[in-house]
């Protein structure tokens, strides 16, 4: 699903892939082998190892949007609700992307303060579960 250009080790990605989990850490998933990593820009919650899900990947290889196609109890993505695990990750993703979007904004900001993040986290992460319904 996920092919190699052949020369510079540089990836040619799909605009979506399909696959079981592999494997996950705190930057992404492993599918066929092959590491997509969560954009700072559209962070989501990761699946469980063993789970199959349908990713909307971006040009660089970053997950656009990801989607539990089945999950391990058998279960499809939108029934499927969303475990306290899925909720931490998620919330904690958005953090991080709010900590870098702030930091790169105090460089021509400098009324941005450490504070702003939480209130601009709260509000991703209500955005998110608003999406999620």
């Amino acid at each position: 699903m996920i092919a190699s250009n052949g020369g510079s080790g540089e990836h040619v990605y799909p605009n979506v892939v399909e696959g079981v989990v592999e494997a996950i850490n705190e930057r992404g998933v492993r599918i066929d082998g092959e590491w997509l990593n969560i954009s700072k820009f559209h962070p989501v919650a990761l699946p469980e190892v063993g789970q199959l899900v349908r990713i909307k990947v971006q040009p660089k290889g970053f997950i656009n949007s990801l989607e539990v196609v089945k999950a391990l109890n058998g279960a499809t993505g939108p029934a499927a609700t969303p475990t306290d695990r899925d909720q931490r990750i998620a919330r904690l993703a958005v953090l991080k992307a709010a900590a870098n979007f702030l930091g790169e904004m105090s460089h021509t900001h400098p009324d941005v303060r450490s504070e702003h993040v939480l209130v601009l986290a709260d509000k991703w992460v209500a955005w998110v579960n608003d999406d999620a319904d």
